[in-house]
């Protein structure tokens, strides 16, 4: 049976690369990173592709974090859409228990795509909350790292490095990712 995903962009390197090594049938429905910062308009954005696509001849899946907004399983729930079981998009990457422990000592973890997507894309968070260089430091000024997980498929330039650092003033360090925890958790996302 073909599948249809609506999915988080965040994933849409590390979906693209499994969708590639795995003949799966598989439509895929983005839904634009870093909406979770409005959760007004996550919902917004979310619910009609969830609803055009229950009762079509696709089986649906939401590879979103049931964490990004507070009633998300409800949501899937309703509509019997199997949900992503991670709470967030690198939860989903790494693992609850690893990713705790790389958050130990005030580090925030993302990706590439966080950087691309989320924090420098013009219909990023600067766009959704109407930030500025300031609300970016005053609000990652918590944080005494940022680190990149890199698996490698679409790593960060030099430039994009310092662009955020520049908007953030927040170290950046970057990790190798495996994503053979990815994998898994998508083999048994579309089974």
């Amino acid at each position: 049976m073909k599948r249809t995903i609506i999915a988080c962009s965040i994933f849409e390197s590390e979906l693209t690369n499994f969708l590639e090594d795995h003949a799966a049938d598989v439509e895929i429905k983005w839904l634009q990173a870093g909406l979770h910062c409005d959760l007004d308009l996550l919902e917004k954005s979310l619910v009609p592709m969830m609803d055009e696509t229950v009762g079509s001849e696709h089986e649906p899946r939401l590879l979103i974090g049931d964490g990004c907004l507070p009633h998300m399983k409800d949501l899937a729930k309703a509509r019997e859409i199997p949900l992503l079981k991670s709470k967030n998009c690198v939860e989903a990457l790494l693992g609850e228990e690893r990713l705790r422990e790389l958050e130990r000592n005030r580090t925030m973890v993302i990706t590439p795509a966080w950087i691309r997507k989320v924090f420098l894309a013009p219909n990023g968070t600067r766009a959704i909350l109407g930030w500025d260089d300031t609300d970016f430091k005053i609000n990652f000024g918590r944080y005494d790292r940022f680190l990149v997980l890199d698996s490698g498929l679409d790593s960060l330039s030099d430039e994009e490095t310092l662009d955020f650092f520049s908007i953030a003033e927040v170290p950046i360090e970057t990790e190798e990712l495996d994503l053979n925890r990815f994998k898994e958790v998508m083999t048994e996302f579309l089974a």
